[in-house]
């Protein structure tokens, strides 16, 4: 079904100034959290409220929520928190109604992301163009899935790496194979062939170096609360000790020898657990929609560097020193779990 059928539209948002409020709750809070602050910029604001929920920042107890308010350039707030929103993709849908409802459109977002092989964010906007709590029927709240730029920041570390002319020969047949509409046998398509591409052209480290800065961006929240125990302890065990409180999101890591050695957990463990074949165990434990169903194709394992980036980020972040990561096991070399091996530099230095 085409993204029209769906009354889904394709967006590209661009960098904007907004004064912000930060709080912890879930979606029903948002609206009295948007008549409590909205008088404060009232006389600046630009465009409709705007909600970013977070969903990479905590595991329970609710979720990260910023309510944000388009204001200019030149205005000064005195005591107001003000950032810029980043420029961003996003799969956008009007919902119209309660926002008790508002799942049904989410999961009509999820459910062409997941064909298509889109992969998203950790992140979703809500965007209350009308709100009326007591005439819920003439509600017009725009929901905008957040699409992770895969294939950009691909394209910017060939440049970096290997060179303009690599990225361009590389990188052919973006437009007609990797595009918000592609089928995600297209995406598979493209996908396989541009890392036959990278494994002819690049060395190992170059590999690494490639792919790892294509992954997902890891919650700077829980980097920071980690990095902020680190500095203060100088020990990682006190840092493993944290993340041992929380397995859904670290895994457990075990450290030997100045290597954290990290097993994934199944990305759906309930279907995990009820999966009878190879293919439907391998498509609940896998967490990439480029290649969680394509395990067939034969994509070469270089490609997991990128899953390596996503620990990359975490590490190197923690004790701000570069980490070499080691693919231990992982589902396209035949193996039946994903294991890293983060190797992590003298600290003494």
């Amino acid at each position: 079904m085409s993204l029209q059928d769906l009354g889904i539209i394709y967006k590209k948002i661009e960098k904007e100034l907004v004064g912000f409020i930060n709080f912890r709750g879930e979606i029903e809070d948002i609206p009295s959290k948007i008549e409590e602050t909205y008088q404060y910029y009232t006389k600046f604001l630009l465009k409709p409220p705007i909600t970013i929920i977070d969903y990479g920042v905590y595991s329970e107890g609710g979720k990260d929520i910023d309510i944000c308010f388009p204001i200019e350039e030149s205005i000064e707030l005195d005591n107001i928190n003000t950032k810029y929103l980043e420029e961003v993709e996003v799969l956008s849908k009007i919902h119209n109604g309660s926002l008790e409802n508002i799942n049904d459109s989410f999961q009509q977002l999820n459910t062409y992301s997941k064909i298509h092989g889109l992969p998203g964010t950790e992140w979703i906007r809500l965007v209350f163009h009308r709100y009326n709590r007591n005439s819920p029927e003439n509600n017009e709240i725009e929901i905008q899935k957040g699409i992770h730029p895969w294939d950009k920041r691909l394209a910017s570390s060939i440049d970096r790496i290997l060179g303009e002319d690599a990225r361009r020969k590389i990188m052919k047949d973006r437009e007609k194979l990797f595009t918000v509409q592609s089928s995600n046998e297209e995406r598979t398509q493209w996908l396989k062939s541009v890392i036959d591409r990278i494994d002819k052209r690049a060395k190992e480290y170059e590999k690494y170096d490639i792919l790892s800065f294509c992954a997902h961006n890891f919650s700077q929240k829980r980097i920071d609360s980690l990095k902020s125990i680190y500095e203060k302890t100088g020990n990682l065990d006190e840092v493993l000790k944290e993340m041992h409180k929380d397995y859904e999101w670290y895994e457990d890591p075990v450290l030997k020898d100045n290597i954290i050695y990290v097993t994934k957990i199944p990305y759906n463990p309930e279907g995990f657990k009820k999966a009878h074949t190879l293919g439907e165990k391998q498509a609940n434990y896998c967490h990439c929609a480029l290649v969680r169903n394509h395990f067939n194709e034969e994509i070469s394992p270089t490609f997991c560097n990128c899953s390596a980036g996503w620990y990359r980020q975490l590490w190197e972040g923690i004790i701000g020193k570069p980490v070499n990561i080691e693919i231990v096991e992982s589902l396209i070399k035949g193996d039946q779990n994903c294991t890293f091996a983060i190797h992590i530099p003298s600290l003494s230095s």
